[in-house]
């Protein structure tokens, strides 16, 4: 764990010296994941990556950092609200913690921007009949009968 800490002071050192090289702010990521201190490594991410998510949203989910992984996904995509990755990589991550509505309004305001994203109309199908099962298996469910 030391010689992690000190390659972080390393890498720190070099951003100072060489702000604008994103490979610098994704190898601190890196070790800043390996020593569990993961908003700053969401934080590394952000810089290095240009707005673009690698792994960083699995390891937020799995310490159940969902917001700070949608306003990471928000500053993206008002950073630059014509770019599609962004919207899709939300949509994913919506996707993977069962918030399927907001996933689809990503795929629809992805479809305004790109209209025949077959990949995106796939996804959109995929998300809309899920909608429509879940909303058919809610309607189903009967009230139980109350006693006299």
């Amino acid at each position: 764990m030391k010689n992690i800490k000190e390659e972080i002071k390393e890498f720190t050192k070099l951003i100072k010296k060489y702000p604008d090289v994103q490979d610098l702010y994704i190898g601190r990521a890196i070790l800043y994941t390996k020593t569990k201190q993961y908003k700053k490594a969401l934080e590394d991410y952000e810089k290095g990556c240009n707005y673009i998510c690698y792994d960083i949203m699995n390891i937020c989910k799995r310490n159940n950092l969902f917001k700070e992984m949608e306003e990471f996904y928000i500053k993206a995509i008002n950073k630059d609200k014509n770019n599609t990755v962004n919207y899709l990589s939300r949509a994913r991550f919506y996707m993977s913690i069962g918030e399927d509505k907001k996933a689809l309004a990503d795929c629809e305001t992805i479809l305004k921007i790109s209209p025949k994203n077959k990949f995106v109309l796939d996804i959109k199908k995929f998300l809309t009949e899920k909608l429509k099962t879940r909303q058919a298996r809610t309607t189903r469910i009967k009230t139980p009968l109350v006693f006299e």
